[in-house]
C-alpha cells in the first residue's frame, strides 16, 4: 500500500485551530474578569476542556486522506 499524499489544506486547519485557540483564551480572560466566583470555576473548566480537546484533536487527529484510506482498506477497495 502506498503512502497517502500529505493533506492538501493543512494551512486552513492550522489557521482555524490557532484562531479558535486565541478566541477561547480571550473569552476565558474576559470571563475571569467579569463573573462572580461561583460561576467562574464551572465555565472556566469547560472552556479549558474545550481548548484541550481542540488542541489534542489537532495534534493526533487523522487527516481526511488517512480516514479515506482507512475506509477504502476496510471496504477492500484499491487506492
Amino acid at each position: 500500500m502506498s503512502q497517502p499524499l500529505p493533506e492538501a489544506q493543512w494551512f486552513w486547519r492550522r489557521l482555524f485551530t490557532w484562531g479558535v485557540t486565541i478566541w477561547i483564551l480571550f473569552q476565558l480572560h474576559t470571563l475571569i474578569a467579569r463573573l462572580p466566583e461561583g460561576d467562574l470555576r464551572s465555565i472556566s473548566e469547560r472552556l479549558i476542556l474545550l481548548l484541550g480537546s481542540l488542541i489534542a484533536f489537532y495534534l493526533i487527529g487523522p487527516t481526511a486522506e488517512h480516514i479515506i484510506a482507512l475506509v477504502r482498506a476496510w471496504r477492500g477497495n484499491q487506492p
